[in-house]
């Protein structure tokens, strides 16, 4: 049975352990070797007074040791909080109050941490640990891991997730991919974010590579890995794929032949850019994966060798490890929600975090009758998919009709000088209106007519923009999603 990820570790240990678990840049480790290193890790935090069920927090990189350390951590039975890298001081120190955490784990020595340890001081420690450490199964409702939100929309908010949830996520991303223990999967993401984490989680749970990369930007680095570690898939966030099919879209095409599947989440796919990658990379399985940090994936579209949805805003279909209900605003289940009768999106499963640390409001918020409630607002098609029609909190109200931006945006960026876009509310004399904020394709000018023109032709006449501006970047977080806070306190 698998009851937590690191065990998983150890097991494949035992069966495969000649397979290469984790490759950064020309380092490399196999699951025999990193079985062992996190039986020493969690023997040396055992010895230093960590107990199990205790919070360590780790300030996380792209490189081996941290690795160790975080299963090790799990092994041991403690909570796993990692920290982005280059974390300020202060906030760690702010956080550790916060968790109560004693253990403190950073890349380099932090004077003004009291009692913190740098990873390159504590690794020969763990090095010259013996192999004697014995882990047991966790209790399924302890801790695994606390994930601080990227607080894109309100005060970052530590996620509690148990082993349980831990092990539910990873078996629906298994689900989802049916990922083999012979996959070899690029994750270019900051290793303190539930997206790359998971990840991760999904290959060690079934016995397969993962390759860690910093980041997909330095393109020549990113295809140069593809093909020097033999890469099957990738993980990127739809705004990097957009960014590739701009200024790589041969390297990408040159992959149809090596890559099983590509997998995506955190914001949805432009219709022109599901068009591109069908075009690009026809045997390729496109996921984009709709969930959130608070439960994992819950939904997923697969887009390029199926051919997509007929709906748009489709998110695909629920896993069988998630059950979506679609709320009203009183919290009553809408049994027949419909393009004319959506609702809140909600989660029943056990993949749903445990609640929010020392955050008893927002968690009540969040966790209602067993479920997670999403500030999503979406609808089931006839045929079973979800479909989403926006945020709530990012609806514009104008005087009673109700606009879900990413419907305009996904329209507006058919015009041919539109890279990219977004939708905010103004006020004109006392009354809230549209503006549309565009990034033009490079070398192209402003098109406001043939804007105007294919929002005309696809939507009702009330979600025309009164405003069109041009903008050097939309703001995004790490993964990809658009900051609409700081977009719109910059904009409207």
């Amino acid at each position: 049975m698998l009851n937590s990820v690191a065990l998983m570790i150890q097991k494949f240990a035992k069966e495969t352990p000649d397979q290469i678990a984790f490759h950064v840049g020309d380092e490399k480790c196999t699951y025999e070797t990193l079985a062992m290193y996190n039986r020493r890790a969690a023997k040396f935090l055992l010895e230093n007074g960590v107990k199990p069920g205790e919070r360590v927090i780790v300030e996380s990189d792209h490189i081996l040791p941290n690795v160790y350390v975080w299963y090790g951590i799990q092994l041991l039975g403690a909570t796993f909080v990692p920290l982005e890298k280059n974390t300020p001081s202060n906030r760690i120190v702010e956080i550790a109050d916060e968790l109560e955490a004693s253990t403190i784990i950073t890349l380099d020595t932090r004077d003004d941490i009291e009692n913190s340890w740098s990873i390159d001081r504590i690794m020969p420690q763990i090095e010259a640990m013996d192999d004697s450490f014995s882990p047991s199964v966790p209790d399924p409702d302890s801790l695994a891991e606390i994930l601080f939100t990227t607080g894109t929309t309100g005060k970052s908010k530590g996620v509690m997730v148990s082993f349980s949830n831990q092990i539910n996520i990873a078996l629906a991303g298994i689900e989802t991919t049916d990922i083999k223990s012979d996959n070899v999967w690029l994750i270019p993401t900051p290793m303190n974010h539930a997206a790359g984490l998971r990840k991760c989680h999904i290959a060690m749970a079934v016995g397969s590579t993962v390759s860690l990369l910093e980041s997909f930007r330095n393109f020549k680095l990113y295809f140069k890995t593809i093909s020097d570690h033999k890469v099957t898939s990738l993980y990127l966030p739809p705004s990097a794929i957009h960014m590739l099919l701009a200024i790589a879209s041969k390297d990408l095409a040159a992959l149809n032949s090596q890559l099983r599947f590509i997998y995506s989440s955190s914001t949805a796919y432009p219709e022109t850019d599901k068009e591109k990658m069908r075009a690009l990379l026809p045997n390729v399985y496109m996921y984009n994966c709709f969930g959130c940090s608070e439960a994992g994936v819950v939904c997923t579209d697969e887009f390029c060798v199926s051919g997509g949805s007929k709906y748009t805003g489709s998110v695909g279909f629920p896993n069988s490890y998630s059950e979506i209900v679609v709320l009203d605003e009183d919290g009553n289940e809408i049994e027949n929600s419909s393009v004319d009768n959506p609702g809140l999106c909600a989660i029943r499963s056990k993949s749903v975090m445990q609640g929010y640390w020392n955050e008893p409001e927002q968690t009540a918020k969040a966790l209602k009758n067993g479920m997670l409630v999403m500030s999503d607002i979406c609808y089931f098609a006839e045929n079973g998919e979800l479909i989403l029609v926006g945020r709530s909190n990012d609806t514009i109200n104008l005087g009673g009709f109700k606009v879900a931006p990413v419907e305009v945006e996904d329209v507006a960026m058919r015009a041919q000088c539109v890279d990219e876009c977004l939708l905010v509310p103004v006020s004109v004399r006392g009354n809230t209106a549209l503006k549309l904020l565009v990034v033009l394709k490079e070398g192209m000018e402003l098109d406001e007519q043939e804007i105007r023109d294919v929002i005309a032709k696809n939507l009702e006449p009330y979600k025309q923009p009164k405003q069109i501006v041009v903008i050097d970047e939309i703001i995004k977080t790490f993964n990809g999603k658009i900051d609409r806070k700081q977009m719109i306190a910059k904009y409207a």
